[in-house]
């Protein structure tokens, strides 16, 4: 439903802006204190904030300029009571780079339709992202609020903060140097300084060409100083950067609409957190108000702040709810607004989904490293990717911290590739070089779609893996729905219970040949619970491990004990010396002497699915323009 305004000149306003520039309005509400419900009534001016849509003519001439400005008020002065600021973003800075990088004023835009009565226009293009925000924030990593928080606070030395930790030394030295004598050298003191800062950023002991040194905000003291030349210095840096720290202790100075900023940030995060939303007005706004209109003492204030801090930090370890920024989905919800805008109103389908199962996360930026790979990898070859996914130990769901990214794919050429005489002489995998990330390596290839429906006729185990990969990065098009729909009538078990009794003695070999490691053992355990579940006439075996136990370990105690080691892994590394515990060493040994006796009677199911097909559907939805034979 479109929603019109109760504010017809600020929506003229915005619309002609939007009409000046040749774009299109999508949102436009009401924002600033008037959002939150901290206004004050005579006080504060007309925030308004908005997303537009560039025309397509603008974007291809590279006339879209990313924000769009109208303001009542001047440059030489603050903005008076009653003044209106109009700020609107174009619909690709707002999801593809703000929303990102955590910007605090792109998350209230984000949930600001929750206080409907600031909602002055709304177009159902963006319904798809109002109703799924948590596929645009990233609560794990993204520390925006917190983080803005404590920038409108540090300026008046709060800890945590380069003057903070200045304050602490000179205090220290206040107490425990008030009057250095000519002889007192640094070197006596490096520890004690260093500890009264607690906060290793800004103070610490490092050092220097074999030379001990303070670390202070960036400086370095060597340890021969004399301490009242250390003294002197830190008192200049004090008057340099502390003069409003200074003014917090007299409690004067003070920005007391900074800081109910601060608190109203960590006020948001700790809701978003708990609840997997912000609403507005925020539930805090009389303490904010109160904030607002300096009736604290900075010390109450700083308090306050701190308290927050470690109560977001605290939550944030053990959150009920937590997002992960989708850069495929925001992208997909950018071309939706393109298709929505000139049609009848109707919810966008997305032609591009990652998704990523409950339990299951992946860090915004290696997401996005992983989305970019695979985008790159579209464009040199000239082909489009069908379904990437992870494949490895983090698919498996026991990961450790040092585990590598193994993402797997199938993609499709133009037609005319196929169209060769010998099609099947042409090179049909894609290797990426292996990228290295903060979080581990990304190790990137794939398979042509050719070879894919050839190997799944084969009943290829890991391709029938992938179907059930609990982390997808890009399913586009029908092929993994009928790759789904066809498994269970094309798989033979026993040929894929053969693979994974050949994977298991391999793993077994690699184990007692090499150091033991936890990532051998797993490597052995989990395609002998695969053999299991074949066995148990369960079908394909799952990707996830716990799904693989939920289905073969019936013992509590044993599960018990492999639930322990599952989460031992995720903390320890990949190559952590290890033994398996009693129940899991007699349940393994058991199993491995059944299986080296008996083969089980299995059926080998013949082709039924029509691949020729799924072919064809996949071939037709990925390039629907077909292929130009001639031209005239």
């Amino acid at each position: 439903m479109i929603i019109h305004s109760k504010h017809p000149v600020l929506l003229e306003h915005a619309q002609t802006l939007c009409r000046e520039h040749g774009a299109s309005l999508l949102f436009l509400t009401m924002f600033g204190s008037t959002l939150y419900g901290t206004e004050t009534p005579g006080k504060s001016d007309i925030d308004v904030r908005g997303i537009f849509l560039h025309s397509p003519e603008s974007l291809a001439l590279n006339k879209a300029p990313k924000s769009l400005h109208f303001s009542t008020g001047n440059n030489e002065r603050r903005n008076l009571a009653g003044d209106v600021d109009i700020d609107l973003w174009s619909v690709q800075y707002w999801l593809l780079k703000l929303l990102p990088s955590g910007d605090t004023g792109a998350l209230d835009v984000l949930f600001s339709p929750s206080h409907t009565a600031c909602t002055l226009y709304r177009h159902p293009a963006l319904d798809a992202i109002f109703a799924n925000p948590l596929r645009l924030v990233d609560t794990g990593k993204g520390r925006a609020y917190a983080e803005y928080s404590l920038g409108q606070a540090k300026k008046y030395g709060i800890k945590g903060s380069r003057v903070g930790a200045l304050k602490a030394v000179r205090t220290w030295l206040q107490e425990h140097c008030p009057e250095p004598q000519p002889h007192e050298r640094l070197g006596g003191y490096l520890d004690s300084l260093a500890a009264s800062c607690a906060d290793d950023r800004f103070c610490s002991v490092v050092t220097v060409r074999e030379e001990h040194a303070l670390q202070l905000c960036g400086k370095l003291h060597i340890s021969t100083i004399r301490m009242e030349d250390l003294t002197r210095r830190v008192e200049a840096d004090m008057q340099r950067y502390g003069a409003r720290a200074e003014e917090a202790e007299r409690n004067e100075g003070l920005d007391f609409k900074a800081l109910s900023h601060a608190l109203r940030a960590l006020d948001q995060i700790e809701e978003l957190l708990q609840t997997g939303k912000i609403v507005f007005p925020l539930r805090s706004r009389e303490e904010l108000i109160t904030v607002k209109e300096g009736r604290y003492l900075w010390r109450e204030v700083e308090s306050r702040i701190l308290g927050r801090l470690e109560a977001v930090d605290t939550l944030r370890e053990n959150a009920p709810f937590t997002g992960s920024f989708d850069a495929a989905f925001a992208e997909t919800c950018v071309l939706a607004c393109y298709k929505t805008i000139d049609a009848p109103p109707c919810a966008p389908e997305p032609a591009c989904v990652t998704r990523l199962a409950e339990g299951f996360s992946i860090p915004a930026d290696t997401l996005a490293a992983i989305q970019a790979r695979l985008d790159a990898a579209e464009r040199k070859h000239g082909v489009k990717v069908l379904y990437a996914v992870e494949s490895g130990s983090r698919g498996w769901g026991f990961a450790s911290e040092d585990s590598d990214f193994d993402v797997r794919f199938i993609y499709v050429h133009k037609p005319e590739w196929y169209l060769g005489l010998a099609p099947e002489e042409k090179r049909d995998v894609l290797e990426l070089d292996i990228e290295m990330t903060p979080v581990g390596e990304l190790d990137i290839n794939g398979w042509e779609l050719r070879k894919a429906l050839k190997l799944f006729r084969l009943s290829n185990p890991p391709l029938l893996e992938w179907l059930s990969s609990p982390l997808v990065y890009r399913e586009a098009g029908p092929l993994a729905s009928l790759l789904r729909e066809a498994a269970p009538s094309c798989t033979s078990p026993i040929r894929v219970w053969h693979h994974y009794r050949s994977l298991m003695g391999k793993s077994r070999a690699r184990y007692w040949e090499k150091k033991p490691s936890s990532k051998a053992w797993f490597y052995l355990l989990r395609p002998l619970l695969a053999m299991r579940w074949i066995e148990l006439g369960k079908g394909v075996p799952p990707m996830r491990f716990d799904r693989l136990m939920d289905g073969v370990i019936a013992d509590a105690a044993l599960r018990k004990e492999l639930d322990t080691l599952v989460e031992a892994k995720r903390r320890g590394g990949e190559q952590d010396k290890f033994r398996p515990p009693p129940l899991t060493a007699v349940f393994t040994e058991g199993e491995w002497a059944r299986l080296e006796r008996e083969t089980p009677a299995l059926a080998a199911e013949q082709q039924k699915a029509d691949l020729n097909a799924v072919f064809v559907a996949t071939l037709s939805a990925a390039w629907p323009q077909g292929v130009v034979l001639w031209k005239r």
